[in-house]
């Protein structure tokens, strides 16, 4: 890769849609303004959407916004949560350019500076030790360092990934390649483990741990963000209000696990007060002991409580 214009056209920006047409045009213009202009085609599947969601999403089809849009009926019998993964495989898979960049509108990015990103990323793609550019985790997931300020991780998700367009293909057919070519009518191989509607993203991460290759993730601080927010409609308008403001963002990054809800760090639900209070006792000088004293108390199996 050489200049930011040719990343840009070899881009292609790709997301799986439902809800939040609220605040569609704006997001999707935000992730313009990260990547660093109007990537070469972008894509949109709009999975049963609600009539408003759908019709923002045509404004910005008319708008030259976005390149190649599915409308899915909210009828069809391959929308619903379920059958989520149907659509998350084919918006990348009708994608033509050698990049393909993963994006979701509750996934919210900010860099201030860093204009050179996708040129680098887009480099780091070629690294034998690399699967993906990518980042906008809920949890830890650390797998090792990469260099100072960077690391790798044997996650990878759809909020926020950057990737040859070959190693998505290639990484479906190894995972999923049957159920793929039986039009999503055979066995989903995620089923296997209860996780049927994560496909794409089981497939990435099988095919990490097979070819010990990982997602590049630069750290975050102040200058670059990504957050998955976990909020929709007008609550997420507001989230990215505050997002953009940079409001109590410095808590949130890196998956800190003092502003953890119960699972998984999110910008846009705000833990209660007890839930901060119980983390932060965690993580203080007294949480091993406590989880110590937990785990004695616990029965076990074959005895009585």
């Amino acid at each position: 890769m050489g200049d930011l214009q040719g990343a840009l056209r070899d881009l292609s920006l790709v997301t799986a849609n439902f809800g939040d047409g609220v605040v569609l045009r704006r997001v999707l213009e935000d992730w313009f303004a990260f990547v660093g202009g109007r990537p070469g085609q972008v894509v949109v599947l709009d999975n049963g959407s609600d009539p408003q969601t759908r019709r923002a999403s045509i404004e910005c089809y008319e708008a030259g916004l976005i390149d190649k849009l599915v409308l899915v009926h909210p009828d069809h019998d391959d929308t619903g949560k379920d059958k989520a993964h149907i659509a998350e495989h084919t918006a990348p898979a009708i994608a033509g350019r050698p990049y393909l960049l993963f994006f979701k509108f509750d996934c919210l990015p900010f860099r201030k500076g860093h204009e050179n990103w996708l040129v680098e990323a887009m480099g780091h793609l070629d690294r034998p030790d690399t699967f993906a550019f990518g980042g906008s985790f809920n949890l830890p997931s650390r797998h090792h360092e990469a260099w100072p300020g960077w690391y790798f991780s044997h996650k990878c998700s759809e909020n926020f990934a950057l990737l040859k367009r070959e190693m998505f293909i290639e990484s479906m057919r190894e995972y999923a390649g049957e159920y793929i070519s039986s039009g999503f009518r055979g066995e989903n191989p995620g089923s296997r483990t209860g996780q049927d509607r994560y496909l794409v993203e089981l497939a990435w991460e099988q095919y990490i741990e097979r070819h010990q290759k990982y997602t590049l993730v630069r750290e975050e601080d102040e200058s670059w963000t990504i957050f998955h927010t976990n909020v929709h409609g007008q609550k997420l308008a507001e989230t990215r209000e505050k997002y953009l403001r940079r409001e109590d963002v410095a808590r949130y990054m890196n998956a800190a696990p003092v502003s953890r809800i119960p699972g998984a760090t999110y910008y846009g639900l705000k833990p209660t007060r007890w839930e901060e209070m119980r983390y932060l006792f965690g993580a203080s000088a007294a949480g091993p002991a406590w989880r110590w004293i937990k785990d004695k108390l616990r029965p076990r199996r074959g005895t009585t409580s």
